[in-house]
This record gives structure tokens, sequence and C-alpha cells, in this order.
């Protein structure tokens, strides 16, 4: 076929492909979450029920153990939201607005924390609190260190930690924007430090009520904490009880979709009275006269003073823990000794059913970032170059997914693909790996697409069409005209959907094959049988294998990739 005849083929499949893209990416996503969700209302429609409609099932839900699971859930919520924004507005203020030796080390903290699963930080806080962990073999007897870290205040300090990343990076976002006029201001009308940091916390109101929008939804939803550390703690939190609703025998799924719309509507809280806050107020101060930013120069005393406060917050959020982990790996499964040993270890790498979650997780996690990082890709050109009502649906389909908690999501998974009339299509995916890697695919695809679309939106036309215009065809124009632009922010949405999937425990939970459980399952199965030592070394080596991924894909695209591509990719980047 001539060159022409080609080109005309391949744009012809191009467009051919948008609407089956779409088509797919809502059957993956809106149809399973909608499926269940449905059932809370109308259990009669997949033959869950006798009742057409009813609200049975959501006043159900709105009392007993589940109404007071609930509210713990709300409040703890609300409590780590706000320590989140406490701990993450200050750091935020020390690494933009001061020189403060050391900020390019917190902004890698703060990612690390990030990217570490919550439920990861939580075990090795209970190895080391728990009576026969860690601590007691030291011989430090601290019950009520154990009762405040096994309880509601253990489960507010590991939530509200989780919270600080994103309030750092929602306030440091916003600081970037703002001159040094309000500051100079308020220091000539006779405020001293603290009242110009009082201004300017008033000037950056959205961006301290997103920070706290954002610490309670991913609260609320979360499931690492409540599935270890607020379980050991007999402190049942609703995320919890909707997964222990569906792994019953028989499963419940129209109580388990009622808890799913409080898990939703819980998180239309903070964002009505964030804009019940900003309503009738402009925070406009961007603008020509805008003054560049002079940075704060530290005394010695609040130096050391801040990075005393920075260092406490690494060693709660990431030393202690870690302690905790590694220290409990090296000990065997029961004793009061403290006796060292690497039996854990050795187990792990001579016993293949010990270390096959591992390497099956690693597969998960490459095949599933490789397909989503396309695919968002794709989702991403489509939301930044037309505004389409196809387009407009996909982008309120996409933000609404990202909302959705990942124990939600699981459920609509492992009721949809279990109804009667899939096994007639032919389609038979349930208890499969299949299903497992398409669920991380569709779950990770949401937010993938919206992480891609800041860099994407920039590339111009231009870019695709100077590669067409000197006879390359649409996908050699890509990799020569667009994929240099765009190369560093493919590499970062890749790299965060691996660690993603690779230690991801909700969908895990409930979607796994039964003979080939990934390693966050191998991990709290071992935990649950009490082969403590053997898990947590597990939860050590998976972790030691992401970082080494990252580091291992980051130094490959630095020594493999062009110069220009490095060049172009930051400043895209930035």
């Amino acid at each position: 076929m001539s060159r022409p005849g080609w080109n005309r083929l391949t744009d012809r499949l191009t467009r051919a492909g948008r609407p089956v893209f779409w088509v797919i990416v809502a059957g993956a996503i809106l149809a399973p979450c909608a499926c269940f969700m449905a059932l809370a209302v109308s259990p009669r429609l997949f033959d869950q029920g006798p009742q057409w409609f009813t609200f049975q099932y959501l006043r159900g839900v709105l009392s007993g153990g589940v109404a007071h699971a609930l509210v713990d859930s709300m409040w703890v919520s609300a409590a780590a939201a706000v320590m989140g924004a406490a701990i993450g507005f200050p750091m935020a203020w020390l690494v933009g607005r001061t020189t403060m030796p050391g900020r390019r080390s917190i902004r890698g903290g703060m990612w690390l924390v990030l990217l570490l699963p919550s439920w990861l930080p939580a075990l090795g806080w209970v190895r080391l609190v728990q009576p026969d962990g860690v601590m007691y073999r030291l011989g430090l007897n601290l019950p009520v260190v154990t009762h405040l870290i096994l309880g509601p205040f253990g489960v507010v300090l590991l939530l509200g930690l989780r919270c600080v990343p994103f309030a750092f990076l929602a306030v440091s976002a916003a600081l970037a924007g703002l001159g040094q006029e309000f500051e100079d201001a308020a220091r000539v009308h006779g405020a001293g430090r603290l009242g110009s940091l009082r201004v300017v916390a008033r000037i950056l109101a959205p961006a301290i009520w997103s920070a706290l929008a954002i610490g309670f939804a991913e609260s609320v939803s979360d499931f690492g904490v409540a599935a270890t550390l607020a379980y050991s703690a007999h402190f049942p939190l609703v995320t919890y009880q909707l997964y222990s609703a569906i792994d019953n025998f028989p499963p419940s799924f129209p109580a388990a979709a009622a808890m799913g719309w409080l898990l939703v509507g819980s998180v239309a809280i903070p964002l009505a009275l964030q804009a019940r806050a900003l309503r009738g107020r402009s925070y406009a101060v961007l603008s020509g006269r805008t003054r560049p930013l002079t940075p704060v120069v530290m005394s010695r005393r609040a130096t050391v003073g801040a990075a005393a406060g920075v260092g406490a917050f690494a060693v709660v959020a990431l030393g202690i823990p870690g302690l905790g982990a590694v220290s409990g790996s090296l000990l065997g499964d029961f004793g009061s000794s403290f006796h060292i040993s690497f039996s854990n270890y050795d187990a792990i790498f001579h016993n293949p059913t010990l270390i096959g979650p591992i390497d099956r997780s690693l597969v998960y996690g490459l095949v599933a970032a490789t397909v989503t990082v396309v695919a968002g890709f794709v989702a991403a050109r489509m939301l930044a170059r037309t505004r389409t009502r196809a387009t407009r649906t996909l982008d309120m389909l996409l933000l609404a997914a990202v909302a959705l908690p990942s124990v939600v999501f699981a459920a609509g998974y492992i009721f949809a693909y279990n109804l009667p009339f899939m096994s007639k299509l032919g389609i038979d995916l349930y208890q499969t790996t299949t299903l497992l890697v398409v669920a991380y695919i569709a779950s990770s695809l949401p937010t993938n697409a919206r992480v891609l679309f800041g860099s994407v939106s920039q590339l111009q036309p231009s870019l695709h069409d100077a590669a067409r215009a000197h006879g390359s065809g649409p996908v050699r124009a890509w990799g020569r005209g667009v994929l240099p632009a765009i190369s560093r922010p493919l590499v970062m949405a890749w790299l965060l959907t691996f660690c993603a999937v690779f230690l991801e425990l909700p969908i895990s939970q409930l979607l796994y094959a039964p003979s080939s459980p990934p390693i966050s399952v191998a991990i709290q199965d071992n935990l649950g049988n009490y082969h403590y030592g053997i898990g947590i070394a597990q939860a050590v080596v998976s972790v030691l294998l992401a970082l080494l991924a990252v580091g291992v894909v980051l130094g490959a695209y630095r020594l493999l990739a062009p110069a220009g591509w490095r060049r172009i990719g930051a400043l895209s980047r930035g």
C-alpha cells in the first residue's frame, strides 16, 4: 500500500477508535458502579431482593453498628483533614517562602508519603506497639502508648499524616503565584510575622479549603487503615463495614450499596462547606503588578526549630513505622526476646508460595500501568482538543470516578461481573486475574487522565501537523512531534500508576483470583494467620522493590532519553 493510502487508513482507524474508546471507558467505569449503587433502592432489578423500589437498606445503615461506624468515620476524617492542613500549611510556607535548607528533600519526602499506601505505615505502627511487638520485646512496657495508637487517636494520627501531602501540594501551588506585596502591606501597617502570615492565610483560603476537602474525602474513603490498625483496635469504620457486608456468606449487596451511597454522599459535605465559605468573595490576586517574592531569610534559631519540626514529621510519618516494619520482619512469629533473625526473608526467597505474590503484583503493575498510561493519554487528548457533548460527558465521568472510593468501585465489579446474564453473553471474568487487572486499569484511568491533562493541554497541534507535512503517518508523526514533549509526564504517570497498583489493597482484596493473590492480599493473609514476621517481611521487600522500580525507570530515562526530550519534558512538567 502506498504512503498516502496508508495515511488515509490510519486516519480512518483513529476516527473510528474514538467512539469505541469512549464506550469501553463508560462500560468499564460507569456500568459496574451504576449497577451496584442501584441495588440500594431497587434490589429486585438484579434479583437481590423482592422490592422494585425501597428505602429499607438506606434506613438500615443509618442505625445500629453501621451508623456508629459512619459517625466514627466522619469525625475521624474531619480531625485528620484538620491535622493534615495544620501540618501541611507551615511546611508549604517553609518550602515556598523561606531560605530553609533542604527544601527539595521536603518535597521528595512528601511524594514518598503520598506514594506509600496507607496500610503499610499502619502495619509498621501495629507491629511496633502491639503486645508481643517490637516495643515490648525491647523491654519498653508502655501500655498507655499501645492504648493510644491502637485506638481512635492512632487512626486519626495515621489518616492525618496521610493528609499532609495533599495539603502541602495544594498550598504550595497557591503560594507559587502569590506576590510579596501583601506581606509588605501588612508589615507597613505594623503587623509582625504572625500577623502577615494571617493576612496571607486569608488570601489562601481557597487552597486551604481544598486541602481540607481532599483530606476529608481521602480519609473517609480510606480502606488501608480501616483494615489494619482500626481493625486491630476494634474501632470499625464504614469502609471496612462495606467490605464485611460483601465478604460475609451470603453477601449482602443491597446493604453494601447503601453504605456506598453514604460514602459517596459524605464527600459532598466538605465540598458544600467549601462553597459556602468562599461564596461572594474574590481571591483574584495575580496581576501585572504582582511583585516577585523575596524569600524570608531565617535566623539560626528559626532554622533549627523548623528543621526539628520537619524532622519530627519525617520520624512519625516514615521513621517509626519503617522501624516497626523492618524490626518486626527480623523477629520470629512468637516469643518475648529481641533475637534478630533473617529467617523470614530466607523463607520468602526460597518458598514459591511466598515470593509468588510479589512476582504477580509486579506483572499486574507493569501491565496495568502501561495500558493505563496509553488510555489516559488518549482520554486527556480528547478532553484537551475538543469540547463536545461527548467529551464533556467523559470529563464528568472521570471526575466522578476520581471521587469514588476504591472499595465501592471494587464492590461494583464483584457484583456486576457475577450477574447471570454476563455468563449468557460469554463474559466469564468473575474471580479471574483478567478481571482484577481490568479493575486496576479502570480505577487508575480517571486519575491518570487528570494528571496528564495539564501537560497534554499545552501541546500545540502544529507539533503533529509539522511531522505529517514531512510525510510521516499518524503513528510516526506522534513519535517524532508529540512524544518528546510529553515523555517525562508519561514516565511520571506510569510510575504513579505502577506503585499504586503494585501495593493496592481494597480492589485486590475483593477481586483477586483465589489461586493467585497479589502481594497486598498475601500480606494480609499472613498477618491474619499470625505469621507476623513473614507478612511484615513481605511488606518490606515490596516497598524496596517499588522504590527500586522508581529509581530504575527514572535512571533509564535520564540515561537513554535524548537530551532534547529531557529538556522539553522538564518544561512541560513545570
